[in-house]
């Protein structure tokens, strides 16, 4: 039997984003594939580890700037790499949670496990 150790609900989005290794200054193409307000599984043919530092560029219709969410490689498997967020501060993390109520109201689904 799995046991579910996430401690935020996590609903699947597909979103591009541009992704950076650690200091690098390359940026590469990426999609988010879910995300939770702890973390999300990312697609990016960037060839990161475990444990690297990565920095994650989401770009808002409507929006100048893009937001940009820090996170830590825990993991790696078939469907991408699993990020875990860093440096969360207050209004990215209000900001994140704001987005999954949207997504979920527009009809984003639970992501399986």
């Amino acid at each position: 039997m799995h046991s579910e150790r996430r401690k935020h609900e996590r609903i699947q989005q597909r979103l591009p984003v541009s992704v950076k290794l650690g200091r690098e200054p390359d940026q590469h193409a990426g999609h988010i594939v879910n995300n939770s307000g702890g973390g999300m599984l990312l697609e990016t043919d960037l060839s990161v580890s475990t444990n690297d530092q990565v920095t994650v560029a989401l770009q808002l219709i409507g929006e100048a700037d893009p937001i940009y969410i820090y996170g830590t490689v825990v993991r790696k498997d078939a469907r991408g790499y699993g990020v875990a967020f860093v440096r969360v501060g207050d209004i990215t993390a209000n900001l994140i949670s704001y987005l999954m109520r949207k997504w979920q109201r527009e009809g984003a689904l639970a992501a399986k496990a």
